[in-house]
């Protein structure tokens, strides 16, 4: 097929969401912090720890559009305090939030207590898309169901409360604020104190006072200050008694941190955003690993056991049928052409390494060995966590292979046909011992459509007297058997690695049971009515149930639930966007597992490629705070990469450390003596050429060279912001960061800016310049406001190493290095050496 490369590079990039983990794994011994999972299989192992809620049938044989987290299950081995997090960029379109938890009631009967079960109907549902090829948007919305109340979140303040959530801020009594006396000393009149709103925050003019107990809306935050959106009819104080208000307090700023005592505004939730389904006006942005919410209560109806779940799900319409062929397609076409991926603003690697079935694993790298073990299943594995691995879990090879390529090979784990652990070695690609490719995630890999028809009751049975005969366990030749399932579960089955059908339903209740045939089954994109969406259709069912059991108290409690639970209608009249309900399924840790490493903007083989001094392992603690700061800075383009990684490797080969300035008295003239710079010093005579800059380092050398603290304090005296040489802040504002940010001006920058995009963690890097060399990512981004500060991506994007090297140096001190440095890595990036 030709190559349909485009000839002009994209004139923007394409639209591309991060992807995460709906939970980090819970930290380990008493004091352990949670941790991102990395690893897809590993979640799926933790997965297997839930009862039911499997992707795409319940442990009761029932069609199940998502997967479910309880605390007694799956929660046992995940961070729960710090909750549900958004699985991708996107924007909480809807959400419902209980007050108090509804609750089911069922009275004593029959020798059975009564039974009081709370259950959760919040959820928050977000919209999200991605763009891939070029013109070709995939628009998916994931759905987080049974989440906390607001009495939970009341009753334990160390927890978060989602962002997304109407609150509104009410000024509390600690707000003191009064007017001033009018023109003839008259004063205030009792109770007219509050909350100054100014028109800029801190110093601004004021507006204002915001009467206490009034109640506003907050849109931008900016650490303890609040943009105002909405007064809902609070009516300004004026600033002096007998004045008058100018201008309204919406788009004023407030206060919203503590004084006299106590804080100036609280949190509260109106009346009108609670226990009703709420859909915005302005849709709220939310970040991949943004907090989305707890897990809520829903109690059993036939026990009394209290339960704390979360139900997850993905979905969207059949547009994701031409998606995934367009993208398929382009691949198939460009994939192995890196200048094809530059165009459209996205790295040129694989990201995932697909081992398939029937693989034999090596002994150990190019030696097959006796009885070598062959998998059972399809594995697929992140290229990026694999290249973490120390030397007992990867082999490069010295010679080319038969391919007349040097390739890695890598130990992975997998099972064989018994579903048996085993381990051994795969060359990464053209493998003697089976199928082994490196893919690219827009490529979907594995992932397949299922549209068959379906039971309309959501059982996995082509009737629904079949699942009443299977779940009632009535003597019915082949109960469960594969001839008894709809046409879409039998498609669902045909998929499993294993099973001869006689007990399908079996199989099918029990998948998630284990990891490797869940890895399968995730990769199925199904269509199927939503559960959340005509509550009627649970009728048919359970009247055929109650024709075997009769009426049921629970079933009539179960009916009041599913019409309280169900939110679709309600949403859709707000978001005309959101699809009807039949709509695909998408498993949601198969989605982040396939998606979530594409966007490293800088990978692995370009760090070796720029740098090759520094370990694996030290590059894979490394990439993630480079990749972070990357995208937040801009740094989206391959020119841009590769001058910022050619000139932080020749900085400062990637390290955090301080500047060392601990020169010998040559060195020291060489390097801080001469007008002009070292190219004005003459070794011979050991003096400059164009004149002296810093007479003392001759006259008083014994007392600067060798003694870091003396030379930094006298060389970095009277510029970029530091006192004289006796301030001593020549020394504490030596260079530190992976482009050594220098001077007290140099740290109040970065402070600055980093205070002002995370305002959640405010940090003084003036009072303390060491955390940018103790804490490794804000050593990272240090480079990266640096970067920024001196508008470095709009010379990169025209400019050359010499030009980029003249603002990051001040001249052109190491620029063969710098050059060569680019030029290493220019390939992987699609780029011409210079």
């Amino acid at each position: 097929m030709a190559n349909t490369t485009p000839q002009n590079p994209a004139t923007t990039p394409l639209k591309q969401p991060g992807f995460a983990f709906p939970f980090r794994k819970k930290g380990q011994g008493n004091a352990g912090s949670s941790a991102e999972f990395t690893d897809e299989h590993e979640f799926y192992k933790v997965l297997k720890q839930e009862p039911s809620g499997s992707y795409s049938v319940s442990g009761k044989g029932m069609w199940h559009g998502g997967i479910h987290v309880t605390e007694a299950g799956a929660g046992g081995l995940l961070d729960l305090k710090n909750g549900v997090r958004c699985i991708a960029d996107g924007e909480v379109v809807a959400w419902r939030v209980n007050q108090t938890y509804p609750v089911s009631e069922i009275a004593a009967q029959n020798g059975h207590p009564a039974i009081n079960a709370p259950y959760s109907t919040g959820f928050a549902l977000v919209r999200h898309s991605m763009e891939f090829p070029k013109g070709t948007t995939l628009k998916f919305f994931s759905l987080y169901m049974h989440l906390q109340d607001l009495e939970d979140y009341d009753g334990d303040t160390t927890l978060q409360k989602p962002a997304y959530w109407s609150t509104q801020f009410k000024v509390t009594e600690f707000a003191r604020d009064k007017p001033h006396a009018g023109p003839n000393g008259q004063a205030a009149a009792a109770g007219q104190q509050g909350l100054r709103v100014h028109a800029t925050k801190i110093h601004g003019t004021i507006l204002g006072i915001l009467p206490q107990g009034a109640q506003v809306s907050i849109g931008k935050r900016e650490g303890d200050w609040g943009q105002i959106t909405d007064t809902h009819g609070a009516q300004l104080i004026a600033q002096k008694v007998g004045g008058f208000v100018a201008q309204k307090a919406v788009n004023g700023w407030m206060f919203l941190g503590k004084e006299n005592g106590g804080p100036v505004v609280e949190e509260v939730m109106p009346d009108s955003s609670l226990d009703c389904v709420v859909v915005p006006p302005t849709p709220f942005p939310v970040k991949a690993g943004d907090l989305i919410g707890h897990l809520g209560r829903y109690d059993s109806l036939s026990q009394q056991t209290s339960t704390r779940m979360v139900h997850i799900e993905v979905f969207c319409d059949d547009s994701v049928k031409s998606s995934i062929d367009q993208g398929r397609a382009w691949i198939s076409n460009n994939g192995a052409h890196a200048g094809a991926w530059t165009q459209v603003g996205l790295p040129s690697a694989p990201t995932i390494l697909r081992i398939d079935k029937g693989t034999a694993l090596y002994k150990a790298a190019n030696q097959q060995g006796q009885d070598a073990k062959q998998t059972g299943v399809i594995q697929v594995l992140a290229l990026a966590e694999l290249a973490k691995l120390g030397e007992d879990g990867q082999h490069m090879e010295t010679e080319p292979g038969p391919d007349g390529l040097k390739l890695h090979w890598w130990k992975v784990d997998s099972a064989d046909v018994h579903g048996h652990d085993i381990s051994g070695w795969v060359r990464e690609q053209n493998f003697a011992g089976g199928r082994v490719t490196r893919e690219f995630a827009q490529k979907w890999v594995d992932f397949q459509i299922l549209e068959d028809a379906h039971d309309p009751t959501h059982t996995m049975f082509a009737t629904t007297k079949a699942f009443v005969d299977y779940a009632i366990g009535r003597d019915v030749s082949d109960a469960g058997a594969l001839g008894k399932l709809s046409p879409l579960m039998t498609s669902i089955y045909r998929t499993y690695p294993t099973g001869d059908g006689s007990r399908a339903a079996d199989d099918l209740c029990v998948a998630a049971d284990d990891p490797w045939i869940a890895l399968c089954m995730s990769r199925l994109i199904v269509k199927h009515e939503s559960e959340w969406a005509n509550p009627d259709k649970w009728k048919q069912l359970i009247a055929e149930i109650e024709k075997q059991t009769g009426p049921q108290a629970q079933h009539e409690e179960e009916q009041k639930r599913i019409g309280k639970l169900v939110w679709w209608d309600d949403v859709k009249a707000g978001l005309l966007d959101l699809p009807a309900s039949d709509v695909f399924h998408i498993h949601p840790v198969g989605l982040v597992g396939n998606f979530q490493r594409k966007f490293q903007l800088i990978t692995l083989e370009m760090l070796l490629a720029v740098d090759p001094s520094n370990s694996r392992e030290y590059y894979g603690s490394i990439l993630p705070h480079l990749n972070k700061y990357a995208k937040i800075y801009g740094l989206t383009r391959p020119k841009r990469i590769a001058h910022f990684l050619s000139q932080a490797a020749h900085e400062s080969n990637f390290k955090t450390s301080e500047e060392r300035l601990n020169y010998g008295p040559q060195n020291m003239r060489k390097t801080f003596g001469c007008k002009g710079g070292k190219k004005n010093y003459n070794a011979a005579c050991d003096d400059c050429t164009h004149g002296r800059l810093r007479d003392k380092l001759w006259g008083q050398e014994s007392y600067y060279s060798h003694n870091p603290e003396h030379l930094a304090n006298y060389v970095y005296a009277d510029r970029m912001g530091n006192g004289d040489e006796s301030s001593g802040e020549g020394f504490k504002y030596r260079g530190r960061g992976i482009i050594q940010v220098t001077g007290k001006d140099g740290y109040q920058s970065f402070q600055d800016e980093h205070n002002r995009r995370s305002p959640d963690d405010h940090q003084d890097f003036v009072g303390n310049p060491g955390l940018v060399s103790s804490n490794l990512g804000y050593g990272v981004e240090s480079a990266f406001v640096f970067w920024s500060r001196n508008n470095l991506n709009s010379e990169a994007d025209t400019g050359t190493v010499e030009t980029v090297t003249q603002i990051v140096n001040g001249g052109q001190n190491g620029y063969v290095d710098r050059l060569h440095r680019f030029n290493s890595v220019a390939s992987l990036l699609g780029l011409s050496k210079e």
